[in-house]
């Protein structure tokens, strides 16, 4: 970073993180069993099933900090986009 220094202070609320990992929780377990009802209708939809769970987790990390859950979102996709259209052009083919 030529030069530049970032500080970025965060104020840990541990009832507010607490919350949100418990909300994290509930939310898991309910779209494990979206996801088993989908059953086979899921085919070929894996990878979008799993960016949408992914981008509830980060809108829960952007309640605590937005810049985490920006810089997040950036390496996410970065990692990630690769195997989401590899998933797709299996399927397709």
């Amino acid at each position: 970073m030529n030069g530049q220094e970032i500080v970025i202070t965060l104020v840990v609320n541990w009832q507010t993180i607490g919350s949100l990992l418990f909300g994290l929780l509930m939310f898991g377990l309910a779209y494990n069993a979206l996801v088993h009802a989908l059953g086979d209708r899921k085919e070929g939809y894996t990878g979008l099933l799993v960016v949408a769970g992914v981008l509830v987790t980060l809108g829960a990390v952007a309640m605590i900090s937005w810049q985490a859950a920006l810089l997040s979102l950036g390496a996410f996709a970065a990692s990630g986009t690769p195997m989401l259209v590899g998933d797709v052009v299996r399927h397709i083919w």
